[in-house]
């Protein structure tokens, strides 16, 4: 038997991850040298800031029937969600923010954003099957819709550079 998730456990998981997402920005930023490139790394990571806003107001819209279901007075339920989403949702991951120079251009930096959010759109698409319909299996659609709206927005951001 696997484990079932619900789908306010996994908007968890997402509000971390973006916001994992807002800090990696906003550290490559501060060491960038190019001032252009840094603008632009906080933009990415305001856009990161709205996606975790949007996640927050959708988890509270979920009817209740949808929220953890299961008795954790030590909370650690939280803490398994919060590790998974660090070790395993590349987005915003202090390593990756750490491995740059600070000296990368825009458009490696773009790329290197897009496969970040092909990552996190494979992570969702495949712990979507863990959460059973009653329990918001449909609104982590939602979540992986946004994914590959950031996609979309840094793709088209890279071919305006070309």
């Amino acid at each position: 038997m696997g484990i079932d998730f619900t789908a306010d456990e996994i908007f968890e998981m997402a509000i971390k991850a973006e916001r994992n997402a807002v800090k990696m920005y906003g550290d490559l930023a501060k060491k960038h040298e190019d001032t252009e490139v840094g603008k632009e790394l906080i933009n990415m990571a305001q856009m990161e800031a709205d996606h975790a806003n949007m996640f927050v107001k959708l988890r509270r819209e979920l009817p209740e029937y949808m929220r953890n279901t299961v008795f954790d007075p030590n909370d650690e339920t939280a803490m398994y969600l919060k590790a998974v989403a660090d070790s395993n949702i590349d987005e915003g991951s202090p390593k990756v923010a750490s491995e740059m120079a600070g000296k990368e251009t825009l458009d490696e930096i773009l790329k290197m954003a897009i496969e970040l959010e092909k990552g996190a759109i494979l992570f969702y698409l495949g712990i979507k099957d863990m959460v059973p319909e009653r329990l918001g299996k449909d609104m982590i659609e939602r979540i992986i819709k946004e994914e590959q709206s950031h996609v979309v927005t840094l793709s088209n951001r890279l071919k305006a550079l070309k």
